[in-house]
């Protein structure tokens, strides 16, 4: 205490000796590194008893290196500051400015490039007496990086008089005042609402009167570290009342999350000063949506058509699936199935068709129930979600390339066993009518027939009983026909009977799948880019190759030595091509923009929808048409190539003035699969027709499509 006092007297006694340079005294000196330059700054020139003041540390950064913000995202260090102050004095918490995303290889970090003032509130004892002099100690430790890393500190004293008025740091004023405008906003009006969406949470931003939409999408800056994926870029979009964005979480940390903290960053200002582009967010989560304060800008589904009629529809849409074009390869595989049962007796083809509706109904109970699972978790899917992922369109891809090289003789699957007796070789053939049941569910997902996308969309409004009731019909229907052919083998007899013909018509079926297998690997290249197409064309190779190697060397036929190298080095190359494929997809970022096929200089100029160009066409009273597609949908594309494309159609929209829309549903997107609900639809193709009268009620046109029946719909319009 007595060192303190006589500290103090000496301090008031030399004050008006030390006045004259207190300005000066309220900046350190400068702390170098290789790249960084920084100081300790103070924003009061002398600062009263009993007040709280501001210091920051100030970084001016070499040309392209950067130090990081509080959470550096997926590599970095944040700046830190280790002080060392008298008694009666103590530190707050650093006040971080909006940072800046930049972009290191694969890797995403949050930092500074730009010079920034990291500004801490210091808090000063009423008993400090003017006169006395604060000695600030600060140690500050940063990260310096560019494309490699360089550690930096610097040691910085800062000396505060005390006065009895604060006096303003005249030099630093501007500095501070344009630190603050960097820091996020807290009281700007906005609402923030978050919920769970299967692997992202779901925002929902609700601004105060007056504001208008920016012309750039905000970007998000999470706060709180691993817990996103910090290069997925948030879909900002408008929704009625506000707008709506996706955090896509990291599931390599199992953290829940109760409250979502982060930074909104604009090119524009969402404050009274140009500079103020950042926008805190705090929105508690919750696991599924919260009520939607202004609803949705589609229209509200239809009225419920009933349960009875949900049921009739889908069994009728079911057997109408057995004729979409997407379900062309496994009818193919069902007839030289037929003809192979032809001679069996009943009670087998009855045995065999049994099994190969079991398979279909089967796998719609596994993707029905998935899909209201994932539905119930907060996930907006549809049907033929599975579709939409680019792993699933390669696995499938090198199934059906199999497929068709087992059709071409390249190897044979059952021959081994064929010795065992005609028991086990039925058993073999069970299972493969179960299986060939299942994958015609598979690809028969893309297509949706007349009566079934009304059914799938009832269905998704109802409990998981009633609508696992409906998905059951939808597989009944499909696996009707073959079943009725197999209860009644006497209608099998037109068949031709089994002979030398069966081996060029298995053949010929093998290019039909070898075509299937191309249309697939279309799409995946829609949706990947031209680096999954040559990880596909890799992994097929080696998985053909693997093919081979079994069909030469894998046989019954040879010695066991040699089946036994033969069908190691089989699996060693199928195995090595699909770890190949399947790792190298995880690894590819989805192509950006409009992924559907079909349009051409030449073609249908159409646009790309939005919920923003929806609203501005319906308060113009221009009529317009929404396609709603994808690549991977085969009557979508059959629509484009035969309808859409053709001259008499394009011609008919112009001259009705009709704006046509595309919605491209090829990859995940929440907003399609929002709309699409809200037509009480969870399936495509989807087309609607609008007339220029607001008050006109929407056209819905049939899922298959001919050039005249659009060209009608259009002169009718109102």
């Amino acid at each position: 205490m007595f060192y303190r006092f006589m500290s103090r007297t000496i301090a008031v006694m030399a004050a008006a000796f030390l006045w004259g340079g207190a300005v000066g005294a309220a900046v350190s000196e400068i702390g170098r590194s290789e790249h960084v330059e920084a100081r300790l700054v103070s924003e009061k020139a002398a600062i009263e008893p009993g007040s709280t003041f501001w210091v920051g540390v100030h970084l001016q950064h070499a040309p392209h290196w950067h130090t990081y913000w509080i959470n550096p995202a997926d590599s970095g260090l944040e700046t830190m500051i280790l002080w060392e102050l008298p008694d009666g004095v103590t530190a707050g918490e650093i006040h971080w400015p909006y940072p800046e995303k930049l972009a290191m290889g694969p890797l995403v970090t949050y930092g500074f490039e730009r010079d920034v003032l990291l500004m801490v509130p210091i808090e000063v004892a009423a008993d400090w007496a003017p006169g006395e002099t604060l000695n600030l100690q600060a140690e500050v430790d940063w990260l310096e990086c560019k494309e490699e890393c360089i550690p930096g500190s610097a040691a910085f004293s800062l000396q505060v008089p005390v006065a009895a008025e604060s006096q303003v740091n005249e030099e630093w004023r501007e500095v501070f005042d344009q630190a603050r405008r960097e820091w996020p906003l807290t009281d700007a009006g906005w609402v923030f609402e978050a919920f769970v969406k299967g692997d992202a949470l779901e925002v929902w931003a609700i601004p105060p009167e007056g504001w208008e939409e920016p012309d750039d999408d905000p970007v998000f800056f999470a706060r709180d570290p691993e817990l996103f994926l910090y290069g997925e870029d948030p879909d900002w979009r408008a929704i009625d009342g506000g707008y709506a964005f996706t955090v896509q979480r990291d599931r390599r940390f199992d953290q829940e999350i109760e409250t979502l903290r982060g930074v909104l960053v604009s090119e524009e200002s969402w404050g009274s000063h140009p500079t103020e582009r950042a926008l805190w967010v705090e929105a508690p989560v919750s696991d599924s949506p919260p009520p939607s304060p202004a609803g949705t800008v589609m229209p509200p589904a239809e009225e419920g058509m009933g349960l009875g009629l949900a049921l009739l529809f889908a069994f009728l849409g079911g057997i109408i699936l057995n004729l979409m074009p997407c379900v062309f390869p496994v009818i193919s595989m069902k007839i030289m199935a037929f003809v192979q049962q032809a001679e069996e007796s009943p009670a087998q083809v009855l045995k065999h068709g049994l099994l190969f509706g079991l398979g279909i109904v089967v796998s719609f109970w596994v993707l029905a129930g998935l899909l209201i699972a994932l539905r119930a978790g907060g996930e907006q899917l549809g049907w033929g979600f599975h579709l939409q992922s680019p792993l699933f369109l390669f696995v499938i891809s090198i199934l059906f390339f199999l497929l068709g090289l087992n059709l071409f003789g390249v190897f044979e699957v059952g021959t081994s066993w064929m010795g065992l007796g005609q028991k086990a070789s039925n058993a073999s053939g069970g299972v493969g009518s179960f299986f060939s049941g299942a994958v015609a569910t598979l690809i028969a997902t893309p297509c949706t027939a007349p009566f079934m996308g009304a059914a799938l969309g009832y269905a998704l409004t109802l409990s998981a009983a009633e609508a696992m009731a409906i998905f059951t019909l939808l597989g009944v229907g499909m696996a009707f026909p073959y079943v009725l052919l197999s209860a009644f083998p006497s209608w099998l007899a037109r068949i031709p009977k089994p002979g030398p013909w069966m081996e060029s018509f298995k053949q010929a079926l093998g290019w039909v799948f070898l075509l299937f297998v191309v249309y697939l690997i279309k799409v995946l290249e829609t949706m990947t880019g031209g680096t999954g197409l040559m990880l596909f064309i890799y992994a097929a190779t080696a998985v053909g190759i693997g093919a081979w190697i079994l069909g030469r060397w894998g046989v019954i036929s040879r010695e066991p030595r040699v089946r036994f190298t033969g069908r190691t080095l089989a699996v060693i190359f199928m195995l090595g091509g699909l770890a190949v494929g399947i790792g190298g997809l995880r690894l590819v970022s989805p192509v950006e923009g409009d992924t559907a096929v079909g349009d051409r200089a030449d073609g249908m100029p159409w646009e790309t929808f939005t919920p923003e160009r929806y609203a501005e066409l319906r308060e113009s009273g221009t009529p317009f048409f929404i396609n709603f597609t994808a690549a991977w949908c085969t009557v979508c594309q059959v629509n484009e190539r035969l309808t859409f494309s053709t001259a008499r159609v394009i011609r008919a929209f112009e001259e009705h003035g009709v704006v046509p829309l595309k919605a491209d549903w090829t990859q995940r997107d929440s907003m399609i699969e929002e709309v699409l609900a809200g037509y009480g639809r969870s399936s495509i193709p989807f087309y609607v027709l609008y007339a220029a009268d607001p008050d006109a009620e929407p056209v819905t046109l049939p899922e298959m499509l001919r050039p005249g029946l659009v060209i009608r719909a259009l002169e009718e319009l109102p």
